[in-house]
């Protein structure tokens, strides 16, 4: 199916096309939606696209809940077109955009720079407080690995534990949590994954066994401990907490 027909089916004729000739002819800055209160940005490479199309177009994160988030971590928020479509849908809730590439840091704060609720944090997510390294594998911003550096490290970026993020916002428990780390995952639930994960109501999470095998086992055996729901939904795991 050609972009174009798959912006058609999506979002109807008009709204469509205008998208449709800004992105063929690289003028992707300032794209606006109906069901987004302000304008948003891509970059002229296929991976924003790619990013675009799955998060607003076949809208992977609009998730039936039976209640009204009210805080939300997006991990691994790449430009912020996760965050605006949580910010759109759920205005009540304040959410915490988590990104440790500094040109997609860039572009995402460009985006949500409108968006009171949006709360940008350039780091990346880890077991606990440490610092990372980006491990480019040639594929673009949208998939890179991390691996664990010293403080002194000359590429070293800031990465923050769950329970840390929680402090810094008050919060005791967490809504809901979207993890899209590309393999960082398997440290995140093979430790320290009890000082927070009982605290999350909805977690919404991306595994990526080709880029760090053994990540979907760790998140499944660190998960079974407690007592998750689970569905799909598109390249996602959405588990729920019972206990809530």
């Amino acid at each position: 199916m050609s972009r174009f027909s798959v912006l058609h089916r999506q979002l109807g004729f008009i709204e469509a096309l205008s998208i449709y000739r800004k992105v063929k002819f690289q003028n992707s800055q300032g794209l606006r939606l109906s069901n987004l209160r302000e304008p948003f940005s891509l970059r002229s490479n296929p991976y924003d696209y790619a990013t675009f199309e799955e998060v607003l177009l076949r809208r992977e994160y609009d998730i039936e809940l039976s209640f009204e988030p009210k805080n939300i971590i997006d991990a691994g928020a790449n430009i912020g077109l996760t965050a605006l479509f949580f910010a759109n849908k759920y205005p009540g809730a304040v959410i915490v955009s988590l990104e440790p590439d500094d040109d997609n840091f860039k572009l995402l704060s460009q985006n949500i720079s409108a968006y009171k609720n949006i709360v940008p944090l350039k780091g990346g997510l880890w077991s606990k407080d440490a610092f990372l390294e980006i491990v480019d594998e040639g594929v673009g911003n949208n998939a890179f690995r991390v691996e664990e550096v010293g403080a002194d490290h000359h590429r070293a970026i800031s990465a923050y534990g769950l329970p840390t993020i929680m402090k810094l916002q008050a919060w005791e428990h967490i809504d809901l949590l979207k993890i899209d780390i590309e393999g960082s995952e398997k440290n995140l639930f093979e430790n320290n994954f009890a000082d927070w994960l009982p605290k999350v109501r909805v977690l919404i999470i991306e595994l990526h066994d080709r880029m760090v095998p053994g990540s979907s086992k760790a998140v499944f055996s660190a998960i079974n401990n407690y007592d998750f729901s689970v569905d799909i939904r598109g390249e996602n795991f959405v588990f729920v907490n019972n206990d809530f």
